[in-house]
């Protein structure tokens, strides 16, 4: 039994383990460990998606403002939100203590992410970092 990659318009539309002499006959082709549904296949190789940074943001799921937090203490930022917060102009800081103190999830496109990521020096990618750690909690 192997893995083999149904073809579809060019896109990879499932992944199936099956009979190497089974799957010939079906015209499924061998595919490697890493090929998904979604990747392409140009009749040579098999490509990954494009996915634009903004496309894989979306696709974050909303954490738990416990899960956040905890992300952030492991990542040794917690202590900076308060003055963070703190700093940010009026009406700015209030939306954002508010969201900070009773939000029950964060959302990775939330005004409050882009300001805290702002404050504390986070770059996009760590700021992604900590949502993928956060869910993991």
């Amino acid at each position: 039994m192997e893995r083999f990659a149904i073809i579809e318009n060019g896109i990879v539309g499932n992944i199936v383990i099956a009979d190497a002499e089974f799957a010939q006959e079906q015209g499924w082709l061998a595919a490697p460990d890493d090929v998904e549904i979604g990747w392409t296949h140009d009749g040579e190789a098999f490509a990954a998606p494009v996915v634009s940074a903004e496309e894989r943001r979306a696709a974050i799921r909303p954490v738990t403002m416990r899960q956040a937090r905890l992300a952030l203490l492991g990542a040794g930022v917690l202590a900076g939100v308060e003055p963070a917060l703190a700093a940010l102009p009026s009406p700015q800081r209030d939306a954002a203590e508010i969201e900070w103190e009773y939000a029950s999830e964060v959302r990775r496109d939330a005004p409050l992410i882009a300001a805290l990521g702002s404050a504390l020096g986070l770059t996009e990618d760590q700021i992604d970092a900590l949502f993928a750690a956060a869910a993991m909690l």
